[in-house]
């Protein structure tokens, strides 16, 4: 009996809400002391800036670090977006709050169907809430149009 209510517990931590624990791409504690791949600004100029507008971190961890020098992402790379609203400020821009924070994982085998890649968008600061919108095969559909670079949009200034 403790085995069994252990593993629905276990269930329930790792679940999040739509997700089956298995496909499930968890938020990426830490990712700030990766390397930073580089940086986009969206002004008050851009058409999106309402929805988009401000600052675009991009980080990687070690695997796809060799990813982004070859194209070639191996097993375990992980990439956030780390989208910051824009403040302004006396002249002054700063990085506001959070609007999201976007994850690729690559695991071919968990995430077979999305071309390898699990991919999530968390809400704000959240660390489990996910964005209502894009659905992982949403961002998939995207993604898609980028087969030759392992489906990854970002690229590396060396």
């Amino acid at each position: 009996m403790k085995i069994v209510l252990l593993s629905l517990l276990g269930l329930t931590v790792f679940a999040a809400p739509g997700h089956h624990a298995a496909d499930v791409v968890a938020y990426p504690e830490g990712y700030r002391s990766w390397a930073h791949v580089r940086t986009t600004f969206v002004d008050s100029t851009h058409p999106r800036f309402a929805s988009i507008g401000g600052f675009q971190h991009f980080y990687a961890n070690a695997e796809a670090m060799r990813g982004h020098r070859t194209r070639v992402f191996p097993e375990g790379s992980v990439l956030v977006v780390d989208w910051l609203d824009l403040t302004t400020q006396a002249g002054a821009s700063r990085e506001g709050a959070r609007r999201q924070l976007d994850v690729m994982v690559r695991d071919s085998v968990r995430f077979a169907s999305t071309g390898g890649w699990g991919f999530r968008r968390f809400q704000g600061d959240s660390h489990d809430q996910d964005a209502a919108a894009p659905t992982p095969s949403q961002c998939f559909a995207c993604h898609a149009a980028q087969a030759k670079d392992g489906l990854v949009l970002s690229t590396y200034r060396p």
